[in-house]
Parts: C-alpha cells; sequence; structure tokens
C-alpha cells in the first residue's frame, strides 16, 4: 500500500531532517499529501509532530503562508 511506504518516508525525512514541508515532500519524494501522512503518524504512529506555520511574500508583495511539519519526539 502506497500509504504506508509514503509515511515511512516522510518519517525518514523527518528522523534525518527534522522537519518537512508540502513542497519538498512533493520535490523529493512525489508524496502529494503530506498532512494525510502526517496525519497518519501522528494518530497510528504515536509521533509529535508539530505545525508551524511560516509566512512569505511572493513576488508581487502578496503574503501567504505554508505549513513546517516539525518532528518533537517519539513513541
Amino acid at each position: 500500500m502506497e500509504t504506508i511506504t509514503d509515511c515511512a518516508t516522510v518519517l525518514a525525512h523527518l528522523q534525518k531532517y527534522g522537519s518537512i514541508t508540502a513542497k519538498e515532500a512533493m520535490d523529493r519524494y512525489g508524496i502529494m499529501r503530506l498532512g494525510a501522512r502526517i496525519f497518519d503518524l501522528r494518530h497510528k504512529g504515536g509521533y509529535i509532530i508539530e505545525s508551524q506555520p511560516v509566512g512569505f511574500k511572493n513576488r508581487n508583495g502578496r503574503t501567504g503562508h505554508y505549513t513546517r511539519y516539525v518532528l518533537r519526539g517519539g513513541v
């Protein structure tokens, strides 16, 4: 099942680098539903993963945000 592999990939990334964004997950691993995989890791795996909103301004000066997921601890 793809979801199990994706969860393992996201967890390995978090353990190695400490955090991940949706763009990193898509660019590096082709994972398009990072939020769902984070949910699985939190609720089924028992991992403590913090959601940190990150603000930015785009090239047109408009503000936006994305989420950086940070691994804080494990089972």
